[in-house]
């Protein structure tokens, strides 16, 4: 009697429960047994005995039925999220059979090509294929027209120009950076949630536990390399590599547009032959420091004693610089994570002494830190304010609340407070700040007493839900009038001189 064993799988990935099927066939019992094909998968066994009452269990390993994966180029198929077979990536054929390859270099660092310039050719057409300078009174950022020329970020205008007097110098839209931040990382999350935003044109991946979903993975990231450049107009590097130090010197190795992927256990032959200021975190005088001492690569570096460089430059930067020159890195990809204060400052340009406008400022800053307290569910127990004047002299002061808050009213008539104590100088302001801490789980219960509190905090819940539909500029309390007679206004807010406040 021949016997056909068929799997049967009732939910992919799920559950799978295997049925076996007997048919006898009396006329028949030397022909082949039939094959049945099921999910990619192809099954056969033989009963090799005579005798029609013979158990159907195999009687040794050898005729045990054979399983072999067909699905390996399909990553969604059944087999893929039971683990049942290999990708072309994780299957290496050897002597001795299959076995599985190193992990994948998981650890991505994405950098935005020259930030600024770019997403300023990108907003203005003109300027694309001509070299852009972005700042005031310093290079901020250079597009790669001007870097090929010698200008470098932090550069003087007066010595960029002279390296390359045909450069376009524009002051910056910085509202706008914040927008393309965000649709970059927006892009970037639909590949891994674990998206960690170290700068605001910097973003570290980790792609760990993809392997089945992304079976090339070079290509997924050239995909993701290719794809923010078509949606957002602006360029990226990509660096892999199993650490964030070393996929953050890849990224940087071959911009504008570079691509490196550095195998697991190639970090030390890849850092060699680099010099040694294309380590994160040492800088010119560390640079200046160890080339007195004839070290100039990373790879000369490794050779100099852990002991000697905590001698040399302490005890917490010299582990760091032993440990990075191997390309060892603990850090992890950090997600977004709830706020333990929240801050909003913004510079005025030229200073002032109005303290009507200054009062709007403050107005303002309260009411994104209110509206930023609630959208996290969280309210302040403490308060600070910052003035800055233009002869460089700041004042600083902090208060504790009566009671925690998040109602923006609460928290201006606190730092008014604050002003009217800290603005004692007949100098101009050239920065005002606003800041909360001590945040803690917004758990108010309605007031039995002060039926205000309880109209305030409906009147906050509605304000919120307008500006989520219509944006931040639908809806606005009366001093903000003047602001936005000298501020130029956009969905999400007024447009400051400080970047991060145009978000």
């Amino acid at each position: 009697m021949d016997v056909c064993v068929k799997n049967v799988f009732t939910t992919p990935a799920i559950e799978a429960s295997h049925v076996i099927q007997a048919t006898a066939e009396e006329e028949n019992r030397e022909a082949e047994a039939p094959r049945y094909k099921d999910a990619g998968q192809e099954v056969t066994a033989q009963n090799p005995s005579n005798d029609p009452h013979a158990s159907t269990s195999p009687a040794s390993p050898s005729d045990t039925p054979k399983t072999e994966p067909a699905a390996e180029k399909n990553p969604w198929s059944a087999w893929a999220w039971l683990g049942l077979c290999r990708t072309r990536a994780e299957k290496n054929l050897g002597p001795k059979g299959p076995s599985y390859s190193a992990r994948i270099p998981n650890i991505v660092h994405v950098d935005v090509d020259a930030f600024f310039a770019s997403v300023e050719q990108v907003l203005n057409p003109r300027l694309r294929g001509k070299p852009v300078l972005v700042g005031r009174g310093c290079v901020a950022s250079a597009s790669y027209e001007a870097k090929f020329r010698g200008v470098k970020t932090a550069m003087s205008f007066r010595e960029a120009l002279r390296i390359c007097p045909q450069a376009i110098v524009v002051p910056g839209q910085y509202e706008h950076y914040a927008d393309f931040a965000e649709r970059v990382r927006r892009i970037l999350e639909t590949y891994t949630p674990a998206v960690e935003t170290a700068a605001l044109d910097d973003f570290y991946l980790d792609f760990a536990g993809t392997e089945r979903l992304y079976p090339d993975y070079e290509a997924t990231l050239r995909r993701l390399q290719n794809e923010v450049r078509a949606r957002t107009g602006v360029g990226v590097s990509v660096g892999a590599a199993s650490t964030k130090v070393v996929a953050s010197i890849a990224s940087r190795l071959e911009r504008p547009r570079g691509f490196r992927m550095i195998a697991s256990g190639e970090e030390e032959n890849f850092l060699t032959p680099l010099p040694v200021e294309k380590l994160h975190g040492i800088g010119h005088v560390h640079t200046g420091t160890l080339a007195e001492r004839g070290i100039a690569t990373i790879g000369q570096l490794r050779l100099v004693p852990k002991a000697a460089l905590q001698a040399a430059f302490g005890e917490v930067i010299g582990q760091q610089i032993w440990e990075r020159a191997r390309g060892l890195d603990g850090r992890e990809v950090l997600l977004p994570s709830t706020p333990k204060s929240v801050s909003r400052e913004t510079t005025i340009e030229g200073g002032t002494i109005d303290t009507e406008f200054l009062g709007g400022l403050i107005e303002y800053l309260s009411e994104r830190i209110g509206s930023t307290l609630r959208e996290y569910g969280k309210q302040a127990r403490t308060i600070g304010l910052r003035i800055r004047y233009v002869d460089h002299f700041s004042a600083h002061q902090t208060v504790r609340l009566t009671k925690p808050t998040n109602d923006e009213r609460e928290l201006l008539a606190a730092a008014k407070d604050l002003f009217a104590k800290l603005f004692t100088r007949r100098v101009a302001v050239r920065l005002v700040g606003v800041s909360v801490h001590n945040l803690e789980t917004d758990k108010r219960q309605h007031e039995l007493f002060d039926t205000n509190a309880n109209r305030r905090w409906y009147l906050n819940r509605g304000l919120d839900s307008v500006r989520g539909r219509y944006g931040w500029n639908a809806v606005f309390y009366g001093n903000g009038l003047e602001l936005r007679e000298h501020y130029a206004t956009k969905p999400n807010g007024l447009v400051l001189s400080t970047p991060c406040l145009s978000r």
